[in-house]
């Protein structure tokens, strides 16, 4: 039979020797304060009961002889033998205003000739709460209640009696408190009381146990799911520190807290990224407009003045910034949607070097009008990867379209799947080189950021929007590659990337 998990969690286990030892001492607590209670209320209740008895005993036995103010002997003779016939654990002592020991009832020997006045006068008078205690003459280590009362003679203080009530009982309080029924009974309600507690405290922690054990789980699996890092939800893969419900919930929400921040801190940046894009397409959209609006402009302005060759040159431009327009649009929209989170390449197997050719297919009027040599450099006819075949299509058509803008007449495209990669299950890499213009190496950081052109004003004819190159590292970040670039000035350009190989 399966142990359920509260029993055998590690926080219910610590909670549940934490409340052991809570009960135990709060047990003990009990037991001593309620001992203590007990004798204090014991000597309390027996001082209030006989604090006339030092009273009674002066009125009725005459310890001062009258006239005389000597000591009556012969009434503390009979006073303690009547003592100890009635109640042995009362013992009379006669003190002088001094608080000497005069006289007294007892046969044994006492340790002290001299009493403390002080208490006596409190009990006295009355001016102090029950019970107040002072010394024993036959035991000096623990104080004692008491009855007192003064002797006076023709109105004259001459002493006091002081009366110790229950000496003997005294002595061993607690080994008799311990020893009686009602301690006993005292001991089995602590200790019931205690079980109580302890079985209510096993049933609060199983139920806060499997709501704290839900929710951190819930929190867990949305972290994990979410989280970019590495999550674990038991205890057993925690740190030693963390291992227990609350640690994992505190290393929970940890890893929560930190890809908060970090998705807080992406949208920083795409923000800032938005308001850059935002303002470079105001920029690059206003000059085709512009020059759309211009030209259709001159066209009604001057239409009767034209002729049908300016005409047709005025409609041409106004056509070229239209189509300018038109791509830089749709490029806009590419981008945006490779850019966004819920886009991911779709993984295929196909031939590299047919995409290649395809490709270039698509170039081969435009390279015969300019008149730009190309060639395929690959250790083999054939060689297939893993990838999304229109996405890397579309890399090639990006570097192919911007080798072309700046390589000149009579130059050459190198397209080389590079040698070392036939090996079975090495990542195949990827050169397009040309012989064109270079790019400054001040340049090189920059030119995959949005709307970044080649500063080299050697080719006018440009129709390069500034995403080209933009829209390629960002299909590579799709595949987990990266994209290098090389390049020296009136030399040409190499950019190279890998891909995975097919099996």
């Amino acid at each position: 039979m399966a142990v359920p998990y509260w029993i055998k969690s590690p926080l219910n286990t610590k909670l549940t020797i934490a409340l052991i030892g809570i009960v135990i001492m709060s047990g003990l607590a009990m037991l001593l304060s309620t001992q203590y209670w007990m004798n204090r209320y014991h000597e309390e209740s027996t001082q209030k009961l006989n604090a006339s008895i030092a009273m009674y005993i002066n009125d009725e036995y005459q310890l001062l002889s009258r006239g005389e103010n000597v000591v009556n002997l012969e009434a503390i003779k009979r006073l303690s033998q009547q003592a100890m016939v009635i109640n042995p654990m009362v013992e009379a002592y006669l003190l002088n205003t001094r608080g000497e020991i005069i006289a007294h009832s007892q046969e044994e020997n006492i340790k002290t000739a001299r009493i403390n006045l002080e208490p006596i006068k409190q009990f006295i008078t009355g001016n102090t709460d029950l019970p107040i205690y002072a010394q024993d003459p036959k035991s000096l280590s623990k104080p004692t209640v008491f009855s007192a009362t003064e002797l006076r003679v023709d109105g004259q203080l001459q002493g006091y009696l002081y009366v110790v009530l229950g000496s003997s009982l005294y002595d061993n309080i607690s080994s008799l408190v311990s020893k009686s029924n009602s301690a006993n009974m005292m001991i089995m309600s602590i200790a019931l009381i205690s079980l109580v507690a302890l079985i209510m405290g096993a049933l609060v922690f199983r139920m806060i146990l499997s709501r704290l054990r839900l929710l951190t789980q819930q929190i867990c699996s949305f972290t994990k799911e979410h989280s970019s890092k590495t999550v674990m939800c038991e205890q057993v893969h925690m740190p030693a520190h963390n291992s227990d419900e609350i640690g994992l919930l505190t290393e929970t929400f940890e890893d929560m807290s930190d890809e908060i921040r970090r998705q807080f801190q992406l949208l920083k940046e795409a923000d800032q990224t938005r308001r850059e894009l935002i303002s470079n397409v105001s920029h690059d959209l206003r000059t085709p407009l512009a020059s759309i609006q211009g030209y259709l402009e001159t066209l009604i302005i001057k239409d009767d003045i034209l002729t049908e060759e300016q005409r047709k040159y005025y409609l041409d431009i106004a056509m070229l910034s239209s189509k300018r327009l038109s791509e830089l649009v749709s490029e806009l929209f590419e981008l945006s949607k490779l850019e966004s989170p819920t886009t991911s390449p779709n993984i295929e197997t196909f031939s590299l070097t047919e995409l290649i050719y395809d490709t270039m297919q698509e170039f081969e009027l435009e390279l015969e009008r300019k008149e730009i040599n190309w060639q395929l450099k690959s250790p083999k006819e054939n060689i297939s990867v893993t990838a999304d075949i229109s996405l890397i299509q579309r890399v090639f058509e990006n570097l192919i379209r911007n080798a072309m803008t700046y390589t000149p007449t009579h130059g050459l495209i190198t397209l080389e799947i590079a040698p070392d990669t036939d090996q079975r299950f090495n990542p195949v890499k990827v050169r397009v080189m040309d012989s064109g213009a270079g790019i400054a190496e001040e340049d090189l950081p920059h030119i995959f950021n949005r709307f970044f052109a080649n500063p080299d004003t050697s080719r006018k004819e440009s129709e390069s929007n500034g995403l080209g190159l933009a829209i390629v590292k960002r299909i590579l970040d799709l595949h987990d590659s990266t994209i290098h670039v090389e390049s020296k000035l009136n030399q040409g350009t190499t950019f190279e990337f890998e891909l995975p190989a097919a099996a």
